[in-house]
């Protein structure tokens, strides 16, 4: 498996007035920190074994439900037929044996980008949330329990060095958080986070674009949606103990897969029920969705970095005040020192110790930039994501 996070490396080590960028990624060599660029954190897997996909039209999405002037173009992708759904998605499961989900080994894929592209202006309009909603079935059928004692709600405060997670396993964030496993289309295993979020249909995840579609940075030759796509909440050293959830379709920004555009860089799935026919948001809970917010909010950073000093083994977190990032129009910053696998996991803003609202996740860093991560801004953008999902 690989985890992944894009990281951007910059002419200076200090925090640059203007990045090079573009829309597309091509690999280069990396001298002293000297290339203006884009990077993702990845880990190399053991090679795929049969993917579990089957029809891979890609369909432009309208909003399933009102969202703001001004919306994004949305695209999204069924990873089976409606006849081959339950096999495919039992097929998948089968894939992901607690080997393969131990058996990435972190690295580091570095790419430039052209300064041809400029990322698109985002429409300003007004600020929403949605609430998030709190698990109200118990998981049916057997699970692996964690092995580490359970531990009472709490709010901590970390600060900007990823710590593990101190707040209960059994509640969320620990439930809404996961890790995303996936293959790409050359065989390859990967690994990034997300969250289950409240909706109407009580079946979405948010990630990150490139955890759903795309090169991985020019580490996978061409482009395209990815495969054998699960999402396991509250993983644990290489255990499950809400399940394997599978993926029904993938979702992200048009932009994103026309550019590679850091500034929507937003990813979902739309995830099938359980064997037992339950919803995920009904079994781990859902956080609360914004859009539109303002740049400098404080939010509490989740996910499963993979890279050193990390090994992805647990959940951990970060928190502070994000802020404006000018160098790359349409994205945020946050002080947080998350490294590979961390890709996806969401930014929570009004965080009470169990629940909040995904304004952000985790997208890229700077080599040259260390104890930082960066997101796109959640503006219409994520309307148009979260809304296109919302009652599939």
């Amino acid at each position: 498996m690989t985890s992944e996070n894009k990281r951007h490396d910059n002419q200076a080590a200090h925090v640059p007035a203007h990045a090079k960028r573009g829309s597309r990624f091509r690999r280069t060599a990396v001298a002293a920190g000297l290339a203006a660029g884009v990077a993702l954190l990845c880990a190399a897997a053991v090679p795929a074994a049969a993917a579990a996909t089957a029809a891979t039209a890609a369909t432009t999405a309208t909003t399933a439900t009102a969202s703001a002037p001004h919306a994004a173009a949305v695209s999204g992708h069924a990873t089976a037929s409606a006849s081959e759904a339950a096999t495919a998605a039992k097929r998948t499961v089968a894939y992901w044996t607690r080997g393969r989900m131990l058996s990435a080994r972190s690295g580091a894929i570095t790419t430039s980008a052209s300064a041809a592209h400029a990322t698109p202006v985002r429409a300003s309009g007004p600020a929403g949330r949605v609430a998030g909603a709190a698990a109200d079935e118990a998981l049916a059928g057997p699970s692996p329990r964690i092995s580490t004692p359970d531990r009472p709600a709490v709010r901590p405060d970390a600060g900007s060095v990823g710590s593990p997670w101190t707040g209960s396993l059994y509640s969320a964030p620990a439930t809404t958080t996961g890790k995303v496993f996936f293959t790409t289309h050359n065989d390859k295993n990967w690994v990034c986070s997300g969250s289950a979020v409240n909706s109407g249909g009580k079946d979405s995840v948010i990630t990150a674009g490139h955890c759903v579609y795309g090169s991985l940075g020019g580490e996978v030759p061409g482009e395209g949606w990815h495969t054998n796509w699960v999402f396991v909440p509250d993983y644990d050293n290489g255990y499950a103990p809400y399940g394997m959830w599978t993926a029904k379709q993938l979702w992200t920004l048009s932009n994103y897969i026309a550019n590679q555009d850091e500034a929507d860089d937003i990813g979902g799935a739309v995830i099938n029920t359980n064997s037992y026919g339950q919803h995920i948001v009904n079994v781990v809970g859902g956080q609360g969705f914004a859009w539109n917010w303002s740049s400098s909010e404080y939010v509490y950073d989740f996910g499963y970095p993979a890279a050193a000093p990390f090994n992805g083994a647990t959940l951990q977190y970060c928190n502070g005040s994000e802020f404006n990032w000018t160098s790359v129009s349409s994205t945020t910053g946050l002080a947080c020192n998350f490294t590979g696998g961390s890709s996806g996991g969401p930014w929570l803003m009004s965080f009470n110790g169990t629940s909040g609202y995904i304004n952000g996740v985790n997208d890229f860093v700077y080599t040259s930039l260390p104890g930082y991560i960066f997101s796109a801004y959640f503006g219409n953008n994520a309307d148009s994501l979260y809304n296109a999902m919302a009652n599939l």
